[in-house]
C-alpha cells in the first residue's frame, strides 16, 4: 500500500506537468533558481569534510539543519499550502489500514522539489561525516531520522492549521496570531542583526540548538566525531522518539479525517437584516459588482486574512525604525502599503470559483466588472496611504517627504489596479476553494502563481518608476523633486488605471467563457 501510495503521487505529478505547461515551467524555474543554491550548499558540505576541525562542521550542520526542519514546518503553511493530491478525507469510503495510510502519504510527501532536495542534503552529510565508522554511521541514522521528521512535521503543522481554520473562531485566532507574529518579526529581526556574534556564540547557540528536537539528528554525529558516544546515542535515541510520536500524531489525525470526513468550512457567521451592501450601494451592474467584492473580503477568509496582512504588514516597518533609527523604514510604509494593495488584486476572480458562471450568464460589462472588484482595495487605499505618509513624515520629522510618498504611493496603488484589471482577465492560477482553508492550493500552482506574481510585480515597478525615482531625488535632498514626484506618480497612477480598466474590460468580456472553463478546471 505504501508504494501503491507513492506511486499515485508520482502519476497525479506527471498528469498535472502534462496538464498544465505553467507548471512545467514553474517547475523548470524552480529547479533553475533552487538548483543553483543546491549545488553550492553540497559544495560547501562536502568542503566541510577535509577541514581539520570538526567545530565548523558540528555548527553548520546542526544550525542549518535545525533550519530546515523549521522550514518544512513553516513555509507549506504560510507559502503553497497543504498538498489535497492525496487528501486523506478521500481515502473515508476505502479500507485502508490507518497505519500503511499514514505511512504512505508521508512518503507521499518527499514527491516535489523540496523532498528532492532535502534527500540530496542529507545524502551530502554523509560525506562530511565520512570521517570514520560511527560518524558515519550516526549521518546515515541521523539523516534518515532527519528525513522523516521534516515531512511528518509538515503534515501534522499543515493538519492542525487546516483544522484549526475550518471554523470561524479559528480563522480570528490565526489572524491574531499572525499580526502578532508580523509585528514581532521586524523587532526581531533588528535585534538580532544587531549583535555580533562571534564563533564563541555560535559555538553555545549551537549546543542549545542540538538539545532542541529541531538539532537533534543533526547534531549526533558531531558527538560521534568527538568520541562522545553516549551523547550521540541519546540524541538519536530522542530524535527516534520525536519521529514515532510525530507518526503517531500524523496517524490520529488520518483516522479523525478518514472515520469523519468533515465537509469544508462553510459556515455563514452572523446572520444579518436585509441585504446589506447590496442595498446600499446603487443598483447597477458596477454597484452589485462592487457590494458582493466587499462582503467577500469582509466574510471570506481567503480574502479577509490576507487583506489583514496587506493593512497592517507596512506597520512593522515602525519597529524597524524604533530600533534602527532609519528614516527610509518610516518612508517605505505608504509605499508598501500601496503596492501591496495595489499588486494583490491581480487574480481576483481565480477567487469566484465556478460562482463567476454568473457573472457570464448575466452578462455583465467589463468596465463595471473590473471598477467593482476595485471597490474594497480602493477603499483601504485611501485610508491607508495617507495615514501611513503622514504617520512617517510626522514620526521622522520628514515633512518634506510627504509629497513625494505620497506620489510614488499613488502610482504604485494605481498602476496595480491597472495591471491587475488586466491580468485578472487574462490569466487565473490556482487558490483555495471557496470555504476551504486559505493554506489549501490546488495542485500544481506554485510554479505559475511565482511566474504571474513575478510578471505583475515587475510591471507595477516599471509603470510606476518616474514617480519613484523623482522620490528618490527628494530623499537624496532635492527638494524640487518631491513636488514634481506628487502631479506626476498621480497623473501616471490615473493614466495607468484607465488604460488597464479599459483594457481589462474588453479582455474581460471576450474572454468570460474562457475564464470560466479555467476556474472550473483548476476545481
Amino acid at each position: 500500500m505504501v508504494a501503491h501510495l507513492v506511486r499515485l503521487k508520482l502519476l497525479l505529478l506527471r498528469n498535472t506537468l502534462r496538464r498544465s505547461p505553467a507548471a512545467l515551467v514553474g517547475m523548470g524555474l524552480g529547479v533553475l533558481y533552487g538548483g543553483g543554491i543546491l549545488v553550492l550548499v553540497l559544495v560547501g558540505l562536502v568542503a566541510l569534510r577535509f577541514l581539520p576541525d570538526l567545530e565548523p562542521s558540528r555548527t553548520a550542520l546542526t544550525l542549518g539543519g535545525a533550519f530546515l526542519v523549521l522550514a518544512w514546518a513553516v513555509v507549506p503553511v504560510v507559502a503553497f499550502g497543504t498538498d489535497p493530491t492525496l487528501d486523506p478525507n478521500r481515502f473515508a469510503t476505502f479500507a485502508v489500514p490507518e497505519r500503511q495510510l499514514a505511512i504512505g502519504l508521508a512518503a507521499a510527501g518527499f514527491i516535489g522539489l523540496p523532498g528532492v532536495a532535502t534527500t540530496l542534503l542529507v545524502l551530502a552529510t554523509f560525506v562530511t561525516w565520512s570521517r570514520g565508522v560511527l560518524p558515519l554511521l550516526g549521518a546515515v541514522v541521523g539523516g534518515a531520522l532527519a528525513l522523516a521528521t521534516c515531512v511528518l512535521l509538515s503534515r501534522v503543522i499543515t493538519a492542525a492549521a487546516s483544522t484549526l481554520l475550518s471554523s470561524r473562531r479559528g480563522r480570528d485566532v490565526v489572524a491574531v496570531l499572525g499580526f502578532v507574529a508580523l509585528v514581532g518579526l521586524a523587532p526581531a529581526l533588528s535585534v538580532g542583526g544587531s549583535f555580533e556574534l562571534t564563533l564563541a556564540d555560535l559555538a553555545g547557540v549551537t549546543t542549545v540548538v542540538g538539545w532542541t528536537p529541531l538539532g537533534w539528528a543533526w547534531a549526533a554525529p558531531a558527538d560521534l566525531a568527538h568520541g562522545l558516544l553516549l551523547t550521540g546515542l541519546a540524541r538519536l535515541v530522542l530524535a527516534g522518539a520525536l519521529v514515532a510520536a510525530l507518526l503517531l500524531l500524523w496517524q490520529r489525525q488520518l483516522a479523525t479525517a478518514v472515520h469523519d470526513p468533515r465537509s469544508s468550512a462553510r459556515d455563514a457567521g452572523a446572520t444579518e437584516s436585509g441585504i446589506g451592501l447590496l442595498g446600499r450601494l446603487p443598483g447597477t451592474p458596477l454597484g452589485a459588482v462592487a457590494a458582493r467584492s466587499a462582503v467577500y473580503w469582509r466574510r471570506d477568509p481567503r480574502l479577509g486574512f490576507p487583506a489583514l496582512i496587506t493593512t497592517l504588514f507596512p506597520a512593522g516597518l515602525l519597529f524597524a525604525w524604533h530600533l534602527g533609527g532609519s528614516e527610509l523604514a518610516l518612508v517605505a510604509m505608504p509605499l508598501v502599503s500601496a503596492y501591496m494593495l495595489g499588486w494583490g488584486q491581480h487574480n481576483d476572480v481565480g477567487y469566484d470559483s465556478t460562482a463567476f458562471w454568473l457573472h457570464v450568464a448575466s452578462a455583465v460589462d467589463g468596465v463595471s466588472d473590473r471598477l467593482g472588484r476595485l471597490f474594497p482595495p480602493a477603499v483601504l487605499g485611501t485610508i491607508c496611504l495617507p495615514v501611513y505618509a503622514v504617520l512617517g513624515a510626522a514620526l521622522g520629522d520628514r515633512w518634506d517627504l510627504l509629497p513625494a510618498t505620497l506620489g510614488a504611493g499613488a502610482a504604485l496603488l494605481l498602476a496595480g489596479f491597472g495591471v491587475a484589471s488586466v491580468t485578472s482577465a487574462l490569466k487565473q492560477y490556482p487558490v483555495p476553494g471557496p470555504g476551504e482553508s486559505p493554506f489549501r492550493t490546488p495542485p500544481g500552482g506554485a510554479g505559475i502563481t511565482l511566474v504571474v506574481q513575478a510578471v505583475v510585480g515587475l510591471a507595477v515597478l516599471l509603470l510606476a518608476l518616474p514617480a519613484m525615482a523623482f522620490g528618490a531625488l527628494a530623499w537624496f535632498g532635492h527638494g524640487w523633486a518631491a513636488w514634481v514626484a506628487l502631479p506626476v506618480g498621480v497623473a501616471m497612477g490615473v493614466a495607468a488605471a484607465v488604460v488597464g480598466v479599459r483594457v481589462g474590460a474588453r479582455l474581460f468580456e471576450r474572454r468570460m467563457p474562457e475564464l470560466l472553463q479555467d476556474l472550473v478546471r483548476v476545481r
